[in-house]
């Protein structure tokens, strides 16, 4: 008889332990979800900007065809549209664009006067100088809407008839921040 030695068993098995699958540790694990926690923040917040900057551009389309369809007005009737309570674009005391404000009063004038009546629902009356799109009016169904700007606030509307008018968004400030406005005239 023959005698050989029995087969050895790596150093790493041992024979009584039992085998386990593979895994991720709680240390990798943690890491993880910390790079995916960064790369989400750097994202979301680059996004805000981004959605801040559309508002603003927005804004500053808008303003441009309210000025146009004013000077349309103008070539009909030789007059811009006027208002009897004008918001001051140089107070700074004077903006809250909220509809009760000389804001919203300036507002259903210059509404009334470009769409061609004072319900948005409604055919015109007279001639209509600006078509809006729905998101741009205060309200579809009551009587005098007006313009309102991609924050939600009534555009500043300020003409005596005969100069060009001032029309201009507070860009979603209400703390006299001019500087942040979207204006029709060149800023200084």
């Amino acid at each position: 008889m023959i005698m050989t030695k029995p087969a050895q068993t790596p150093f790493h098995q041992n024979k009584n332990t039992t085998h386990t699958t593979p895994a991720f540790t709680l240390v990798e694990l943690l890491g993880v979800i910390t790079i995916i926690g960064v790369l989400a923040g750097l994202t979301l917040g680059g996004a805000g900007a981004i959605r801040r900057h559309g508002a603003t551009s927005q804004a500053k389309s808008e303003v441009a065809a309210l000025q146009a369809a004013c000077d349309r007005y103008y070539a009909d009737y030789n007059s811009y549209p006027t208002t009897n309570s004008m918001p001051d674009p140089s107070s700074s005391s004077d903006v809250n664009p909220s509809p009760g404000s000389t804001y919203g009063t300036a507002g259903k004038a210059l509404f009334n006067s470009l769409f061609g009546t004072n319900q948005y629902n409604l055919p015109p009356s007279t001639k209509r100088y600006f078509e809006p799109k729905p998101a741009m009016v205060s309200s579809a169904t009551i009587a005098d809407p007006y313009f309102i700007d991609p924050w939600g606030y009534a555009y500043g509307y300020n003409s005596d008839g005969t100069n060009a008018p001032l029309i201009w968004s507070t860009a979603g400030t209400t703390k006299g921040e001019t500087n942040k406005w979207v204006t029709s005239w060149p800023k200084m």
